[in-house]
């Protein structure tokens, strides 16, 4: 697992995704809100996690999507929040999203996608849920990785 800044992060998440919201006529905006972007978070997992978050908004959300970085109050030396919102509307039970199997749309998903970025988020140490489902927006809570001390 390979540790990467946020700006870092949110620039490769801005590179895979953007052309295909480009392509779909939608906006995509990555960026970081009041938080360090050099910030370290585990790179490898926090992506996947943000993929299954961008295609679900691709798929079931509607209108222009932002991915925000922001520092948790006074937490910053702990935790990161990656908000990924969209312009549509949940009217689901936020649990039940999250659940193995369901899918929405007749898209013929599997309906495993936001479960297993759950599971990741927690093996993690994280977090992942909504926090708002109009408009649409997936909170995933990602623990800062601690710098090491230099050493001379």
């Amino acid at each position: 697992m390979r540790d990467r800044s946020v700006v870092h992060l949110l620039a490769e998440t801005d590179a895979r995704w953007h052309g295909l919201f480009a392509q779909d006529g939608r906006r995509l905006d990555c960026g970081v809100q009041d938080a360090p972007a050099d910030v370290l978070v585990p790179g490898g997992p926090v992506a996947e996690i943000l993929g299954v978050l961008l295609d679900n908004a691709r798929t079931h959300g509607r209108g222009s999507v932002r991915v925000t970085v922001r520092a948790l109050d006074d937490a910053l030396d702990d935790a990161l929040a990656f908000d990924v919102a969209d312009e549509g509307t949940v009217t689901a039970e936020p649990e039940g999203l999250f659940a193995r199997g369901r899918t929405g749309g007749g898209n013929g998903g599997t309906g495993i996608g936001l479960a297993l970025a759950r599971d990741l988020a927690v093996s993690l140490g994280g977090r992942l849920f909504l926090p708002g489902g109009d408009p649409t927006t997936f909170t995933l809570l990602v623990p800062v990785v601690p710098v090491a001390p230099a050493t001379r």
